[in-house]
C-alpha cells in the first residue's frame, strides 16, 4: 500500500505524456517553420535567378542588336560611298556646276530637240548623251537600278534610263535635304515589282570644292535591296533558340516591319512604340513587331541615316526556359527538405537534429551543384562566341575575358585577370584603345571604334563596341568591350576596288586597239551576263565575277594580227589556229593583275564546248565551269547579232534558233535563261542600247 502510494506521488499521472506532447509540439513547430523557410528561400532563389536570367537576356540582345545595327550602318555607308566615284569626277562636277549657273529654261537643253546650235546651253545639250551613257554604265557596274541628277530646285535633268518624270514633293525634299545637310540621305524602303527598293541621295559639289561651297546638285541612286536585307536579317550560327532579328522603319509617322521575303514586303507594327531619349527601343517584355499573340523580350537600336530600327527579340518561353527549369529544381529541393524533416520527426525526437542537419547539408550541396552546372553551361556558351568579350574595371584592369580573347592574345584567362591593356597590347596600341574609356564611363554612353591590332605578329582590323558596366546604384564599375574581327571584310572590299579599277583600266586600253567591233560586243556581253546570272539565281559575288570576266573576255584579241581579226573571208586552218591564241594571251595578261582565279578560269574556258569541240583544251561537260558555259552562250549570241567584217548582223530570234539547233555544244539551261532574259524589259533595254 505504501509502495503504491509512493509510486503515485513520485511519478504523477500525465507528466510523461505532457513532456512527449511538448516535444511533439516543438518538432511540429520546427517542421512548420522549416517548411515556411524552405519555401521562402526557394521563392527568393527563383526570383534572384529570374532577375539574373532576364538581365543576361537584356545584355545579350543589346550586344547582338548593336552588332547588327553596326553591320547595317556599314552597309548603308558603303552604298552612299559607291557614288563617290561618280560625284567626285571632275567631269560630272563641272557639268553639274554649269547646269546650276544656267539661267534659262532647262527644257531647252534637256528637251527632245535640245538647244539650238549657238544658243545658250547648246554645249550642255551636246554633252548630254555622253553624260547619260556614263551614268548608265555607272549604274550597271555598281549594281543600281537607276540614277538621276537633280538641281537645287529638285528638277531631274539627267537620268540613267533617259526617262525624266516629275519628282514628287517627298523626293524633292530628300534631295534638297542632302544638299542642305551636305551628306547622304536615305528614303524609306518601298515596294516595287522587283522587290524592295531604297533611294540614296548624295550631294554633288562644284569642282575644286574646299569644303565651304554649297552643293550644286544631288545624285539620286535607286537599288534593289531585298536579297541583302534577307541576308542581314538571317540568323547566325550563334543565334539562340527562339531569337530573331527584325527591321522596323518609320514611313509618314507609321511604323512597319520590313519583311523582304514576303510578297507584301512589309507588315504593320502592332505594339506601342516607347522610344527612349536616344531614339532606341529599350529592353522590355512586349509583343512581337507584327504578331500581337507572340510574346517576346526585345530591344531596338536605331541605325544612322534612314529611320530604321534593328529589333532583336527572343521568344518569351525560350528566354524564361532556364527560369522554369531552375524553379522546378528549387521547389523540388525545398519539398525534399520538408519531407526530410517530417520523416526525421516521425522516427524519433532524439535523432531529429542530426537527421535535419544531414539532409539540409545534402540539399544545399545539390543546390550548389546545380548552380555550378548552370555556371558551367553559361561559360560553355560564352566560350563558343567568336567575338572577343572583355570587362575592365574603372582602373583599366581586366576582371573578365572570354576564351576567344585569351586564345587570340596567347595567354590564359587566369594570367590576363589583373593585367591592363598596355601589358597585353603594348603602350601605343593601349593608348588608342583606352582613349574612349573615360568618356564611356563619365558620359554613360556607348562608343564604337575601328582599330588595327597585331595579335601574335598578325595584323587584324577590329570594330570595337564599348559600353559602361554599372552596379545596382548606377555607378560605373568598368567598361564592357566586344571585339569584332572585320579583317576579311575590309580586305575583300579593298581587293574588289583594286580589281575593278585595274580591270577597267586594262579593258579601256586594250579594247580600242583590237577589232573595232569588239567594243560593242564586250559591252553587250557584260550587260547580258548580269541579267542571265541573276536569272540563274547565282549569288551576287558570282554575278560580279561573271560581269568582270565578260568585260575582259576579248582582251587577248589585241595580239591577233589585224588582217586575220578583220578578214572578210572564212579563215584558213592556220589562221584559225592563230586566232585561237587570244585565249593564252588573255591569260598571260590577266594573271599578273591580281584577278580572281574564278574570273581567269571563266575567260580561259569560255571558248570550250560541251561536246569537246572548243578550244584551247578541248574540255567537255562538267569539266567546263558554269560561268564559262554561260559566257560561251553569250559570246556566240553577241557575235551573231552584231555585224562583222565578213557578214551582216542576224536578228536575236534567228540566233536563238541557230544556237538551239547546235545540239550538245551549249548548255540548255543557259539558253533558256538567255531566252527568258531577252523577253524582259532589262533584256530589251540592253539589246536596244547595243543597236
Amino acid at each position: 500500500m505504501k509502495k503504491q502510494k509512493w509510486t503515485e506521488v513520485g511519478v504523477p499521472k500525465g507528466t510523461g505524456r505532457q513532456r512527449f506532447g511538448l516535444k511533439l509540439g516543438v518538432i511540429a513547430a520546427f517542421a512548420v517553420l522549416f517548411a515556411l523557410g524552405s519555401l521562402l528561400i526557394a521563392q527568393q532563389t527563383v526570383e534572384d535567378k529570374r532577375e539574373s536570367v532576364i538581365k543576361g537576356v537584356e545584355r545579350r540582345l543589346e550586344l547582338v542588336a548593336l552588332g547588327r545595327a553596326d553591320v547595317f550602318n556599314a552597309w548603308l555607308s558603303e552604298l552612299s560611298q559607291r557614288g563617290d566615284r561618280l560625284i567626285k569626277s571632275d567631269m560630272f562636277r563641272l557639268y553639274a556646276a554649269e547646269v546650276d549657273t544656267f539661267s534659262g529654261d532647262l527644257s531647252l537643253i534637256f528637251g527632245a530637240a535640245g538647244a539650238a546650235e549657238g544658243a545658250e546651253g547648246a554645249e550642255l545639250a551636246e554633252q548630254l548623251p555622253m553624260m547619260q551613257n556614263i551614268l548608265r554604265e555607272f549604274c550597271t557596274y555598281s549594281g543600281f537600278v537607276s540614277a538621276r541628277i537633280l538641281n537645287r530646285e529638285g528638277i531631274a535633268y539627267l537620268a540613267s534610263d533617259g526617262h525624266l518624270p516629275p519628282m514628287d514633293d517627298t523626293e524633292i525634299e530628300r534631295a534638297q535635304s542632302a544638299m542642305t545637310d551636305r551628306k547622304a540621305t536615305f528614303s524609306p524602303l518601298r515596294k516595287t515589282p522587283q522587290g524592295l527598293a531604297l533611294d540614296i541621295y548624295v550631294p554633288i559639289f562644284p569642282p575644286d570644292a574646299n569644303g565651304d561651297e554649297k552643293p550644286v546638285a544631288a545624285l539620286m541612286l535607286t537599288r534593289q535591296v531585298a536579297g541583302k536585307l534577307t541576308e542581314l536579317l538571317s540568323n547566325s550560327a550563334l543565334s539562340a533558340e527562339g531569337e530573331k532579328t527584325r527591321l522596323m522603319q518609320e514611313t509618314n509617322g507609321a511604323y512597319q516591319e520590313v519583311t523582304p521575303w514576303s510578297a507584301e514586303g512589309f507588315s504593320t507594327v502592332v505594339f506601342q512604340t516607347d522610344f527612349n531619349n536616344s531614339g532606341n527601343l529599350p529592353f522590355a517584355d512586349r509583343s512581337s513587331l507584327s504578331d500581337p499573340d507572340r510574346k517576346v523580350y526585345s530591344v531596338g537600336i536605331m541605325t544612322n541615316g534612314p529611320h530604321w530600327w534593328v529589333v532583336q527579340e527572343i521568344d518569351h518561353a525560350a528566354a524564361t526556359a532556364p527560369i522554369q527549369t531552375f524553379s522546378g529544381t528549387a521547389y523540388t529541393v525545398a519539398g525534399l527538405g520538408i519531407l526530410a524533416i517530417l520523416l526525421a520527426g516521425g522516427l524519433a525526437w532524439w535523432v531529429r537534429a542530426g537527421m535535419h542537419n544531414q539532409r539540409t547539408a545534402e540539399e544545399f550541396r545539390r543546390l550548389a551543384e546545380h548552380i555550378e552546372n548552370q555556371k558551367r553551361l553559361l561559360d560553355s556558351i560564352n566560350a563558343n562566341i567568336q567575338e572577343f568579350i572583355t570587362l575592365k574595371d574603372i582602373s583599366g584592369k581586366y576582371v573578365y575575358v572570354n576564351d576567344a580573347f585569351a586564345q587570340a592574345v596567347g595567354r590564359s584567362e587566369e594570367e590576363i585577370i589583373g593585367m591592363d591593356t598596355e601589358a597585353i597590347f603594348g603602350f601605343d596600341t593601349a593608348k588608342r584603345l583606352n582613349a574612349t574609356d573615360s568618356a564611356v564611363c563619365t558620359e554613360h554612353g556607348k562608343a564604337i571604334i575601328n582599330e588595327v591590332i597585331y595579335l601574335q605578329s598578325k595584323r587584324h582590323q577590329f570594330q570595337i563596341s564599348k559600353s559602361p558596366y554599372y552596379d545596382g546604384n548606377g555607378n560605373c564599375l568598368g567598361v564592357v568591350e566586344v571585339f569584332r574581327d572585320i579583317t576579311e571584310f575590309v580586305a575583300a572590299q579593298e581587293k574588289n576596288r583594286r580589281l575593278i579599277r585595274r580591270a577597267l583600266e586594262a579593258l579601256g586600253s586594250t579594247i580600242e586597239a583590237a577589232d573595232p567591233y569588239l567594243g560593242g560586243h564586250t559591252k553587250l556581253m557584260a550587260g547580258l551576263s548580269v541579267e542571265v546570272g541573276r536569272a540563274l539565281s547565282l549569288p551576287e559575288m558570282d554575278v560580279a565575277e561573271l560581269e568582270t570576266a565578260a568585260n575582259l573576255s576579248q582582251i587577248g584579241k589585241m595580239f591577233v594580227p589585224k588582217d586575220i581579226l578583220t578578214k572578210p573571208e572564212r579563215l584558213s586552218p592556220e589562221e584559225k589556229e592563230i586566232m585561237e591564241t587570244h585565249v593564252d594571251y588573255a591569260y598571260r595578261i590577266l594573271k599578273d593583275i591580281d584577278i580572281d582565279e574564278g574570273v581567269l578560269r571563266t575567260i580561259y574556258q569560255m571558248n570550250e564546248r560541251l561536246d569537246g569541240s572548243g578550244y584551247p583544251k578541248k574540255l567537255s561537260g562538267e569539266a567546263i565551269s558554269r560561268p564559262a558555259r554561260i559566257l560561251s552562250v553569250l559570246n556566240a549570241f553577241c557575235a551573231m547579232i552584231r555585224p562583222r567584217a565578213h557578214r551582216g548582223a542576224k536578228n536575236p530570234q534567228e540566233v536563238m534558233r541557230i544556237l538551239a539547233e547546235m545540239k550538245g555544244k551549249y548548255d540548255p539551261e543557259v539558253l533558256r535563261a538567255l531566252e527568258e532574259t531577252l523577253s524582259t524589259p532589262a533584256g530589251e533595254r540592253i539589246l536596244g542600247d547595243s543597236a
